[in-house]
């Protein structure tokens, strides 16, 4: 059985768990994750029910769909494809249909709940949160050419670049590696700039002697990768920095060794946080430890103090702790991490 049956099996089974025969899906990461197919947001609406999935989509898509998607109704409709899907849900007497409530414009939902469907929770998003040996293979990729950005990069990096042309050359690198987009939008951030955990990059320009952070990711077969390294730029780093690197080092290795099935995510953060907190930097750490990755950048789970979620196998999360020193610099460390049963496989690496 192919992996996007699988899935689709899956949300089925939990379907009936939840007392419901069919959902209708309009999220476009969702739509991928079903069907393995990228919508722009708006142009498409899919309704899984127990005989099949059926696509309402621009016209643009039906020739792509048919020829590259198997086991999908498809059906071109260039003008409202909810109306389209309600009236087939009416015409084919399709019951106990629902919706993703928490995933819906109010018009949207208001209309669906009008037409009989009912609010659900996000089913797809906890499938998603699991990646299967399909998709880990994928994020490996994805993570691999990141890392290999970053190798290419850093000794590229000198004295009167601008920060944007940083992000040109990693971004450059990646798209001529394989990837076909960008994760986010990357961050290059010289000097006290990096204090910042989410510059912009701009135009300024590399000095000897200073900080240099990047943040960044790319897609590979949809599915995403998350980097972060930090250095000092010149021969005369300062003790202060030299003692920041070490213990952000410390605390992401220290997270990422706490990575594993059963370990709650909360403690993650904990573990990773403490460090850094008992060297007397605690209200310069401003951010959770990590986040899921998967088909969007930021998934379930999370690595932070309000969370109650224990890790499983298949989870990915990030683990990224950071020190932000305003008006000097910040040095922050990630890792995309993978979750085994008794480690974290570290995917960020050749």
């Amino acid at each position: 059985m192919s992996g996007r049956k699988v899935c689709v099996k899956s949300v089925l089974q939990l379907l009936r768990k939840n007392k419901a025969a069919g959902l209708v899906v309009t999220n476009p990461a969702d739509q991928f994750y079903l069907i393995g197919f990228s919508f722009y947001p708006g142009e498409a609406v899919l309704l899984v029910h127990p005989k099949g999935v059926v696509a309402f989509v621009r016209n643009l898509y039906v020739e792509a769909l048919n020829r590259t998607v198997a086991g999908v109704e498809v059906i071109g409709c260039d003008e409202d494809r909810l109306g389209a899907t309600l009236n087939y849900v009416k015409k084919h007497k399709l019951a106990h249909i629902g919706f993703d409530a928490a995933k819906e414009m109010y018009a949207a939902g208001k209309r669906m709940r009008r037409a009989g469907l009912t609010e659900l929770p996000s089913l797809i998003s906890s499938l998603r949160e699991t990646k299967g040996a399909d998709e880990l293979k994928k994020m490996r990729a994805a993570n691999r050419i990141a890392f290999l950005a970053y190798e290419y990069v850093r000794p590229r990096v000198k004295a009167g670049m601008m920060e944007c042309e940083v992000a040109s050359l990693l971004e450059q690198f990646m798209r001529g590696h394989g990837a076909s987009a960008l994760s986010f939008d990357t961050i290059v951030a010289f000097g006290d700039n990096a204090a910042n955990p989410h510059h912009k990059t701009g135009t300024r320009r590399l000095k000897k002697n200073e900080a240099v952070l990047m943040d960044f990711g790319c897609i590979y077969e949809g599915y995403c990768s998350d980097i972060t390294r930090s250095w000092w730029y010149g021969n005369n780093e300062p003790a202060e920095y030299t003692r920041v690197w070490k213990l952000v080092d410390q605390a992401r290795r220290t997270g990422i060794n706490a990575v594993r099935v059963g370990t709650a995510t909360r403690q993650v953060d904990a573990l990773a946080r403490g460090v850094i907190t008992q060297a007397g930097y605690g209200t310069y750490f401003t951010h959770r430890t990590g986040h899921g990755v998967g088909i969007e950048i930021h998934e379930e789970p999370c690595n932070s103090a309000d969370s109650k979620v224990v890790l499983r196998m298949g989870n990915v999360v990030t683990v990224e702790p950071g020190i932000y020193l305003p008006g000097k610099f910040g040095v922050r460390l990630e890792d995309t991490v993978a979750v085994t049963q008794t480690k974290a496989h570290i995917l960020t690496k050749k």
